[in-house]
């Protein structure tokens, strides 16, 4: 499943924030979140693949995009049909959920506690309405619809949800059978409106940056959940702690620096954010990951790819 660049960004950060900074607590429940929503994804995944559909279909996860005027979509689930395209809103959410319509108020209440969310509703039809102005502008004329999955067994919905497009995940076979049976005819040519939907699709940036004095440098131990930083010996890097060695960990830690500071590193950007002290072992070291090299003397840069081989 296609993780975006955000939830990539909040995960590093997590293991690379400074301990002692005042906003790792809340980088750590953000991460949380992200990845409660992330396995809510992953149960719809596996419940669609086991349904049969009725006719051609494909499911684009997490599809973002910019539209024309330059502001973000992100949908969790874009099911797409001759007959109907769905946009998915999955919620990991527990509690009893209620909905004010009057007033676009989306609430849940939990342990006595009330506390209002962002109206789930609206963010799936703002998708709904734009994807019905792009195939209008493709001259696809299908139905569009919208329903939000509640991905968290233990939610209990309030009456005042009745007749709102939401339902727990079990219940989307019979919706999406249901919609077959609103939409008997095939309305578009399924090839092409994929073609279409993934010369659309943009990876969005992520919606955070952190100053690079906030970093933690060394290379992390991935055994001891990057606590602790390795040392460089005889062409591995060991954990004073528990002895592992790796090689891989450079590779990882070239990963990490690209996905919180940027593709571009220096040799002495190099050897502060790896903590390696001597200019020739980093000048080996930068030379055995084989990155592309830019420029030349006090203008040498290196170019950080997005995976290495």
């Amino acid at each position: 499943m296609q993780q975006s660049r955000h939830y990539l960004f909040v995960k590093t950060l997590m293991y690379r924030m400074k301990m002692d900074d005042l906003d790792t607590p809340a980088i750590e429940q953000e991460f949380y979140r992200l990845e409660a929503g992330l396995s809510g994804e992953q149960k719809l995944k596996r419940l669609l693949s086991d349904y049969h559909f009725k006719s051609a279909s494909h499911i684009f996860y997490n599809f973002e995009c910019i539209n024309s005027k330059g502001f973000t979509h992100q949908m969790d689930a874009l099911l797409i049909t001759p007959h109907f395209v769905v946009v998915m809103e999955v919620k990991q959410i527990s509690g009893t959920l209620f909905y004010k319509p009057a007033l676009h108020e989306f609430s849940r209440v939990q342990e006595n506690v009330s506390e209002n969310f962002p109206n789930p509703f609206d963010q799936a039809y703002r998708h709904q309405l734009f994807l019905e102005h792009q195939f209008k502008a493709w001259q696809i004329s299908i139905p569009v619809h919208h329903i939000v999955v509640l991905a968290n067994h233990r939610a209990t919905l309030d009456h005042s949800l009745t007749n709102f497009p939401i339902m727990h995940m079990s219940g989307i076979p019979r919706f999406i059978e249901k919609l077959y049976r609103q939409h008997p005819n095939p309305r578009a040519n399924i090839t092409f409106l994929q073609n279409h939907l993934e010369q659309l699709y943009e990876q969005l940036p992520p919606r955070r940056t952190i100053e690079r004095h906030r970093l933690r440098n060394g290379v992390l131990c991935k055994a001891c959940d990057y606590v602790n930083e390795m040392h460089y010996r005889q062409g591995y890097f060991i954990c004073p702690v528990c002895g592992g060695k790796s090689k891989e960990a450079l590779y990882e830690t070239f990963l990490q620096y690209r996905i919180l500071v940027g593709p571009r590193i220096t040799n002495k950007e190099f050897r502060e954010f790896f903590n390696i002290p001597c200019i020739h072992i980093a000048s080996k070291l930068l030379a055995k990951a084989g990155l592309e090299k830019h420029g030349g003397n006090k203008g040498t840069y290196y170019l950080i790819p997005e995976k290495f081989e």
